[in-house]
């Protein structure tokens, strides 16, 4: 991961407003949501959000759940600093953990965001995350077809469909809720056109953004409101549950 550690520290503080504003990121929280609304507040004391990078979507977890502890923790400087500069939680803290060392405690819930295509040995993580996950996992990733502009941002793959259930069924974790998201709009039309573009460098997603970078945001973002929430789509978002844990 040490590729993708230097992109990210290159190119975190040009990206902090893309991941407030840009709506592929505001249609991630959108799917989280609609998974989290499966959990059980009740039963949440504790909550690590791996890979948080500059902590837009932990500040969320955060403002969700007011009397749960959370943490967030992610290998590059840069995005923990950034993520300090917008904390306002007291119920929260961000950590520079390299090697995720936090994964040796336990915690209510693990969520892992857009991490598990950068890293190579992802089922040695994903076992991880699963053994500090008492009760929930949460995960999400891109499917389907790979473009090269996610190759620049330190992709490695996109996953199939299912294989991560099947991974995470011989750990005891079941399904809560499964989204494989987006068609048509956010892919393949969205990711198409990110790709002609090439986004991640782009100067249009790059900076503070400005009133006609928000109007275009909101405009895309309302189209992958349109778009499918289930079962058709490349973006997924799961929520598992440890088995011993019960139906719920």
């Amino acid at each position: 991961m040490t590729e993708s550690a230097e992109v990210y520290d290159d190119n975190w503080e040009l990206w902090a407003d893309m991941k407030i504003h840009g709506p592929a990121s505001r249609w991630l929280r959108f799917l989280i949501d609609r998974g989290m609304s499966k959990l059980v507040p009740s039963e949440i004391r504790t909550w690590v959000d791996v890979g948080c990078g500059e902590g837009t979507n932990t500040v969320h977890f955060a403002r969700s759940l007011p009397d749960c502890e959370v943490l967030g923790i992610d290998f590059s400087q840069t995005a923990i600093t950034i993520a300090n500069r917008i904390n306002k939680k007291n119920n929260l803290n961000f950590r520079v953990d390299s090697e995720s060392d936090a994964l040796s405690k336990n915690f209510d819930v693990v969520s892992c965001l857009e991490v598990l295509e950068h890293v190579e040995d992802w089922q040695s993580l994903l076992g991880r995350l699963a053994d500090a996950a008492s009760k929930y996992l949460i995960l999400s990733f891109p499917t389907g077809r790979m473009r090269p502009f996610e190759v620049n941002v330190g992709h490695l793959r996109n996953f199939k469909k299912g294989e991560v259930e099947s991974f995470l069924g011989l750990k005891g974790f079941e399904p809560l809720k499964l989204q494989y998201a987006g068609f048509p709009f956010y892919s393949p039309f969205y990711r198409e056109l990110c790709n002609l573009n090439n986004a991640a460098s782009s100067k249009f997603t790059q900076g503070s953004y400005s009133l006609k970078q928000k109007l275009l945001a909101n405009v895309f973002y309302v189209l992958f409101l349109c778009s499918t929430r289930k079962h058709w789509g490349d973006q997924f978002v799961g929520v598992f549950y440890r088995k011993e844990v019960g139906a719920l």
